[in-house]
């Protein structure tokens, strides 16, 4: 059954973290389980704009909010990016919502992100979903033991640093920009729309900056204690034997999926099979269980 237009489209509203600004959307009903859904680069929180009506259906409040550096109002200094910093914003929205536990999921820098948050404060946190990105120790044992996930890594780590990275990106009608995105399977829409969101080379050089958070600091997040589910897929800059290491590091119940099909951007190729994990695996976490 098509979703509401209201929920389509994503509710909108500002919240503020200390003395940040953030643009949120948010789906499903007031009184639902409430689920934050983290972004990655170089989205926004309307990413999620395909898979939260499908969650309101089962009863499920998402609500996404644009990053550090994507929302104008979070525009820090470009050495501001670290993985502290990002895990305090999960922090402080949940705070802002008064949520004392919610569940959470993230998708690529977002999956980073949500993983060192649930190890870094498993009691805030009801259960994680993990798209693409492994757990953060887990890809930088990849990185440390593997010369093939180390290349496809150096890569990306070529973007740094982020000013003129993104004035690269953005020479001749952004054409790096959409060649990267087009290459990782981006649709064409969506290629344009994105694109055109990051015209300005200080709005593209905050979002190139989550790449300033190093491997050696992803080694230091401890496993999670919480239920964790990963959804994984073939993309650029990760090699399945690396996001295999994950379970070594979720201690809480553990469950992988690999979607063989949808690529990179699985929140737009695959948002029904998305959202129907997501759901099973907070409905387990919900009901008792220990793991989706």
């Amino acid at each position: 059954m098509r979703a509401p237009r209201v929920l389509a489209e994503g509710r909108a509203s500002t919240l503020r973290v200390g003395d940040l600004l953030f643009r949120t959307l948010s789906w499903g009903p007031e009184d639902g389980t409430p689920l934050l859904a983290l972004h990655g680069f170089p989205q926004h929180a309307a990413s999620w704009a395909r898979v939260a009506p499908l969650l309101a259906e089962q009863g499920i409040r998402t609500l996404a909010f644009d990053q550090r550096g994507y929302s104008p109002g979070a525009r820090v200094p470009l050495d501001q990016y670290t993985l502290d910093a990002v895990v305090g914003d999960v922090i402080g929205i949940a705070d802002a919502l008064g949520c004392d536990l919610l569940h959470l999921a993230g998708f690529g820098q977002g999956a980073l992100q949500s993983w060192a948050t649930a190890a870094a404060h498993p009691d805030r946190i009801a259960s994680l979903t993990a798209l693409r990105f492994p757990h953060p120790a887990a890809f930088a044992r990849g990185v440390r033991t593997d010369a093939e996930q180390r290349r496809a890594w150096d890569a990306l780590e070529s973007m740094s640093p982020p000013r003129p990275a993104a004035e690269q990106l953005l020479r001749d009608d952004a054409a790096a920009l959409r060649s990267f995105l087009a290459g990782s399977g981006m649709r064409p829409e969506l290629v344009a729309q994105t694109t055109a969101r990051l015209h300005d080379p200080e709005v593209l050089a905050a979002a190139v900056a989550w790449h300033l958070i190093p491997v050696e600091e992803m080694a230091q997040v401890p496993p999670v204690t919480v239920p964790a589910l990963y959804i994984f897929s073939e993309g650029p800059a990760l090699l399945p034997a690396t996001a295999e290491l994950c379970a070594e590091y979720a201690q809480g119940g553990y469950r992988m999926v690999a979607f063989e099909q949808g690529g990179h951007w699985l929140l737009d190729t695959e948002a029904e099979r998305v959202a129907e994990q997501i759901g099973r695996h907070i409905r387990t976490v919900e009901d008792g269980g220990a793991s989706a």
